[in-house]
């Protein structure tokens, strides 16, 4: 799971364009998951970068909101297409964009 993880939060950190680690940024994150009508308070972002470094664990419905910020349906969803076994229909954001 930490493989996939660290995949997952790579794709928000891209598409935010910076690395997240400090309080404000993660508050930050939280406010951007807003605009994008996506609820999750910072405190339950910075649990799920805390479990890469061994403490916390993220729930599955902050992994879910997650995944959907970086454009899939859900963690299951952005798993199966990191390892193949989708194809690609279940992302929500068109290659193009």
């Amino acid at each position: 799971m930490k493989g996939d993880l660290t995949q997952l939060l790579a794709a928000v950190e891209q598409k935010v364009g910076k690395r997240i680690g400090l309080t404000s940024d993660f508050e930050k994150l939280s406010a951007l998951f807003s605009k994008h009508h996506i609820h999750l308070n910072a405190m339950g972002l910075k649990r799920t970068w805390e479990y890469l470094r061994g403490t916390g664990k993220p729930s599955k419905e902050v992994l879910d909101k997650i995944a959907l910020f970086v454009g899939f349906q859900s963690w299951a969803d952005f798993q199966d297409a990191l390892h193949g076994e989708d194809d690609g229909q279940a992302n929500y954001e068109s290659r193009d964009e």
